[in-house]
């Protein structure tokens, strides 16, 4: 059990840098449709 736990710690790093970094270009496509419709 103690070992399960390790793993798992060890694994949520690199999701967690993921997910942020999915965030961050899912934000940032989302500013660059917003000012290309702002341009029509």
């Amino acid at each position: 059990m103690e070992k399960l736990s390790e793993d798992f710690k060890a694994r949520q790093k690199p999701v967690a840098r993921i997910l942020v970094a999915v965030s961050a270009a899912m934000a940032g496509f989302l500013i660059m449709m917003f000012r290309l419709i702002r341009k029509r």
